[in-house]
């Protein structure tokens, strides 16, 4: 190939003078050497691309010279072509090529023969640098990623898009509690619940279709551990995907402190409920002591009470839903929103039975904090068990309980 180093090694200076002449059609630079010593020195200080060596000199033959050379880091990668016309038979091959010498030429040669050996050691030899440049970038690269996964405070990973683990952190191997020897080269899947499996490669399967980066919240792992499971897909210059790295950000105490909050909240909704209730028995027998009084009241006298109660009720009615309503919404924040997307032909009277019913409320309390007849309360009920379209097994309040709670991950 042109522009390559050919270092000649001969104690012959005829040899040398042929060696060139034969090369002359090609862009070669050529360099030689009339030993195995003077070999070693401009092997090291010129570093050619190949070596022609002469198998016997004096001072340093080509045997011991190819040793050394392959003994020396400096110089171990350059390819010897061995030549003799002594040292023929197939041993002698067989030990050139156990030391390190890429190939056996014969003496005589023909120039083609020389000029073809040369071209197809140099090709290889150009080959093999490529190679070697690209696993030592691939290896440099493979570190820096592992150095980054290894920076960040969760559980990292990556895999293949089989799921097989090729990379993962220290955090992640504290989370499985398995070293990366037993976890590299295994797929991820069978970590997981077995129950959960399907979902995970659905999942994987989704975020390579759609190239998008996924999160979800998931128990992934036996154990009571919740997680915000990020995933990303790497692909390499040509948008082709080669693998997903996923992080593992646990939120189980995060999560815990908000289920007591909630909770909080959600005794804080009933304790309010029970004393509003308290409440509207005592307003709703003010209000029928009032109404004893209509028989002896004058015709403008009933007029005015009447105008009295029904006013006391509306405001009363308003005041404890407007109260109820806010404690509700921060104690079930998701419900409204879940009921509306499921059935958004509810009504916002349907709505407010909805969220009653929800509150653990019975038709009694409702009917109370409502200013309304319990008889009033079931025809409701029953009408919106047909809005909701809940056959007759189907308990009503069952069905409120869990429809916030019914959404997948």
């Amino acid at each position: 190939m042109s522009n390559s180093k050919l270092l000649l090694v001969d104690d012959e200076p005829l040899n040398l003078k042929l060696f060139q002449k034969m090369l002359k059609d090609n862009d070669y630079q050529i360099i030689t050497a009339t030993n195995g010593q003077e070999c070693l020195a401009k092997a090291e200080e010129m570093n050619p691309d190949l070596i022609l060596m002469d198998w016997n000199m004096p001072v340093m033959d080509g045997l011991e010279a190819l040793k050394r050379l392959k003994q020396d880091e400096a110089t171990k990668d350059i390819p010897v072509l061995m030549i003799t016309g002594v040292m023929t038979s197939s041993e002698d091959l067989a030990l050139a090529m156990s030391i390190g010498a890429i190939d056996f030429l014969k003496k005589p040669f023909e120039k083609l023969e020389l000029n073809a050996r040369i071209n197809n050691i140099l090709l290889l030899s150009n080959t093999l640098k490529v190679l070697k440049d690209q696993n030592n970038s691939l290896e440099n690269k493979n570190i820096f990623i592992s150095s980054l996964l290894e920076s960040v405070p969760h559980p990292v990973i990556y895999c293949s898009l089989e799921g097989v683990l090729l990379m993962c952190n220290h955090f992640f191997e504290k989370l499985i509690d398995k070293n990366k020897i037993e976890l590299l080269g295994k797929s991820i899947y069978r970590l997981f619940l077995s129950e959960e499996i399907g979902f995970h490669v659905q999942k994987d399967i989704e975020l390579v279709e759609k190239g998008t980066a996924l999160a979800y919240e998931k128990n992934g792992f036996p154990g009571n551990k919740t997680f915000i499971i990020s995933k990303n897909v790497v692909r390499d210059s040509h948008d082709k995907p080669l693998g997903i790295i996923t992080a593992f950000t646990d939120i189980s105490e995060l999560k815990k402190a908000n289920e007591d909050i909630i909770n909080n909240k959600k005794i804080e909704l009933i304790s309010s409920a029970l004393k509003m209730t308290h409440l509207n028995e005592m307003n709703t027998s003010l209000i029928n002591d009032l109404e004893k009084v209509l028989p002896h009241a004058t015709k403008e006298g009933q007029d005015l009470i009447r105008k009295m109660t029904n006013k006391f009720k509306m405001n009363m009615a308003e005041q404890v839903w407007n109260d109820f309503e806010t404690r509700f919404e921060s104690a079930f924040d998701s419900f409204y929103r879940i009921l509306l997307e499921r059935f958004p032909n509810l009504t916002p009277n349907e709505r407010k039975l909805c969220a009653l019913l929800r509150s653990g409320l019975s038709s009694k309390d409702i009917a109370v904090l409502t200013f309304q007849n319990p008889q009033s309360v079931d025809v409701a009920r029953y009408r919106l068990r047909k809005k909701l379209n809940l056959v007759n097994e189907e308990n009503l309040t069952d069905f409120l309980l869990l429809i916030d709670k019914t959404q997948t991950n």
